[in-house]
């Protein structure tokens, strides 16, 4: 497999060992000839094609990292040959000056590569793979033709060295040479900005594992295309000699990166035993959400809980939401290997599935031995309940709709019936029937208002028009009391602004009933950091509960199951209601 180096067989310190030996002997002969000029220099470049083939290998440990600890030893090698060029005529012989001339920029497009797939195995965005595609063809075409149509003086090596020259022509290399140049500084500016979306758009153990390979490529693409603009305006020797020696120490960054990444994730598998030990101090399903939250990294994490063979919903009672259940389900096994529960996981967790499962048996051990079992029990006794108000709301309201019916619009169209046959009886005995049709008009009218209130009390038109604000306009307009109104004009999501509605439907008319004919209330819904806020408050005598049959109850478990939460603040002088609804 990809993993397996050359020195199979051996422990990951050992072929860590042996292969830097071999780079840094490497490294040291090739700068042989400058060693007495550039020693500082020559230090430093031992340490990176040294530390960048440590590194490799040391990801080359690692499954899910061994494309990335590839990439690395191809970049050493080409960071190697990049530096020939500083070799003295005499040393420029054979193919080592046009090796070195095609293949030197390649370190900066492999490495790149591997700084922005870590800790993927490959790219997971197309233009990344395009991007990537690009620079090849830039890296290897543009080279190849600057090589064909000049001489190998004119790049600064050997007049004797094997070159591939075709057609040359000074005025087209010097233009090619600057375009080329021109080219690898925007290639390097965009590496810097997929560096920036990846860890924009990557979160928890995502983002630990990436941000400091990401920090690292930023680096070196900006201090990059600073040495190529230098190279390319010609500034001066000391500025072109510091930017290179920066650039130089820059590129020491990207192994010691990946050391901090592949160190963090070791500890992080080790923080399964501190798991352990926390989940044991747990007294709630909360409590083991959060801890999983916290050591897998993941603060979206679910803990799901079964509510019937055939559903589930989260430790605090909710039904899922589609999202939740588009998320990576990992079951929370007993004992037995029964599922007594999920961990719906943000999906980049799957490279982490070995910490992610350790995560989820040790959830599953805590669930199985009963240190929850109580709450377990809770939880679903309150989901059971919650949904037997809803089933008995439901039932009561097609009650209350039938009982409308039968005594108000059914009443009437039977008078109306009841109009029309005697108008019908005294047409046929030649008496005028005007007064009976009038009648009958009359009730028909009657009906048509009576079957509309009963619609708007279902659901209002105007809600679902023109907003909530109207509609509650229009609530406060027929009612006997002053009711002052503060409702922002921003459209809710339909489900919410409708329990809102009907919550706020139901306080006011509690109003009504209990709070005295002299109160009045106030209606104020605001919407801040995603989430409505909706309070009814009135001066009256107080009292209101959910347990006084005012259907508070059936509204708050309606408002649940949309994450939100009702609570009611009572006394002498007077009853606030309060909605609080996610709208995220």
């Amino acid at each position: 497999m990809a993993s397996a180096l050359p020195v199979q067989g051996t422990s990951p310190v050992r072929a860590i060992s042996i292969v830097s030996l071999i780079a840094a002997a490497t490294a040291v002969l090739s700068w042989i000839p400058t060693w007495s000029t550039e020693f500082a220099l020559g230090t430093i470049y031992v340490f990176v094609v040294t530390s960048f083939a440590a590194s490799g290998v040391f990801l080359l440990s690692d499954r899910s990292t061994s494309r990335t600890g590839w990439a690395m030893i191809v970049a050493a090698i080409c960071y190697e040959a990049s530096w020939w060029w500083t070799w003295p005529p005499e040393w420029e012989i054979g193919p080592a000056p046009l090796i070195s001339f095609l293949f030197g920029y390649w370190w900066f497009a492999v490495g790149g590569l591997a700084l922005l797939r870590y800790p993927e195995p490959v790219l997971s965005r197309r233009y990344e793979r395009w991007y990537f595609v690009y620079f090849a063809i830039w890296v290897a075409g543009v080279k190849l033709f600057i090589a064909a149509v000049s001489e190998p003086e004119w790049a600064g090596w050997n007049p004797d060295a094997w070159w591939l020259t075709i057609a040359p022509h000074r005025g087209l290399f010097d233009a090619a040479s600057a375009i080329f140049k021109v080219g690898v500084m925007v290639l390097a500016v965009g590496l810097i900005v997929l560096l920036l979306l990846k860890i924009r758009r990557s979160r928890g153990l995502e983002r630990a594992d990436s941000l400091p390979a990401s920090a690292a490529g930023i680096a070196i693409g900006f201090l990059g295309s600073f040495y190529i603009a230098a190279q390319l305006f010609h500034l001066s020797k000391p500025v072109t000699d510091a930017l290179r020696t920066i650039t130089a120490l820059t590129a020491l960054i990207a192994p010691i990166a990946f050391l901090i990444s592949l160190t963090q994730r070791r500890l992080a598998r080790s923080g399964v035993a501190d798991l352990v030990v926390r989940l044991a101090d747990c007294t709630s399903l909360k409590d083991v959400q959060s801890a999983l939250r916290e050591v897998l990294g993941d603060p979206t994490m679910v803990l799901a809980v079964q509510a019937s063979p055939s559903r589930y919903v989260t430790c605090e009672g909710y039904p899922l939401t589609e999202r939740e259940m588009a998320r990576w389900r990992v079951p929370m096994p007993a004992g037995n290997g029964r599922s007594v529960a999920l961990l719906l996981v943000d999906p980049a967790l799957r490279r982490r599935a070995d910490l992610v499962r350790s995560g989820a048996v040790a959830g599953g051990l805590v669930l199985e031995n009963g240190l929850l079992r109580d709450d377990l029990a809770a939880q679903l006794a309150q989901v059971q309940a919650s949904r037997r108000r809803i089933a008995e709301a439901g039932l009561a309201e097609r009650r209350r709709i039938e009982r409308n019916l039968h005594d108000g619009a059914q009443q009437l169209l039977l008078r109306v019936m009841s109009s029309l046959s005697l108008a019908k009886h005294r047409a046929q005995r030649g008496r005028d029937p005007s007064d009976a049709i009038e009648t009958a008009g009359n009730d028909l009218d009657e009906a048509l208002a009576e079957l509309r209130n009963l619609a708007r009390g279902i659901h209002p038109a105007v809600l679902g028009e023109m907003g909530l604000q109207p509609a509650l306009q229009g609530v406060a307009d027929r009612l006997t009391i002053p009711v002052t109104l503060d409702v922002t004009a921003d459209r809710l999501p339909d489900p919410i602004e409708e329990t809102l509605y009907f919550v706020i439907c139901e306080a006011l008319t509690n109003v009504i009933r209990h709070a005295g004919a002299d109160a009045a209330a106030t209606v104020r819904v605001t919407l801040r950091d995603g989430t409505v806020v909706a309070r009814v408050a009135d001066d009256g005598r107080g009292g209101a509960s959910f347990e006084t049959g005012s259907g508070l109850a059936g509204l708050r478990d309606r408002v649940e199951t949309l994450r939100g939460d009702m609570t009611i603040a009572t006394g002498g002088d007077g009853t606030t209601v309060t909605v609080r609804i996610p709208c995220g």
